[in-house]
C-alpha cells in the first residue's frame, strides 16, 4: 500500500474538459435529418457521444443508427461549432 505520491512519474499532458455547443439531442436530430437527405435508413436504437479527433480542429459528434444489433449501421459525424455534418457513411456488419 502507497501511502506517499510516486515523484517519478511524469504527466505528459492533462486534456481540459470537452465542452460542448451541441446537446446530445441536436446532434441525434441533425444526423437524422442527414441520414434521411442521403436517402439511408433511420433504425433505432441510437448511440450518440462526442470527442476531440486529431483530424479535426474541434469537438466532433459521432451518431450510429442500428446500434447494438448486427446488419447495416448508419455512422453520421458531426462537427460541434458549426453543427454540419462532415460524413454520412452506410456501414455493414
Amino acid at each position: 500500500m502507497k501511502l506517499f505520491r510516486d515523484t517519478g512519474k511524469r504527466i505528459h499532458s492533462v486534456e481540459t474538459p470537452v465542452a460542448t455547443y451541441l446537446s446530445r439531442e441536436e446532434a441525434i436530430g441533425i444526423a437524422q435529418l442527414a441520414t434521411e437527405t442521403a436517402g439511408l435508413r433511420w433504425d433505432e436504437p441510437i448511440a450518440a457521444g462526442f470527442k476531440r479527433e486529431d483530424s479535426e480542429p474541434g469537438v466532433v459528434w459521432t451518431v450510429v443508427t442500428n446500434a447494438m444489433r448486427r446488419g447495416a449501421h448508419v455512422r453520421v459525424r458531426i462537427d460541434d461549432s458549426t453543427g454540419n455534418t462532415i460524413e454520412v457513411q452506410k456501414v455493414v456488419m
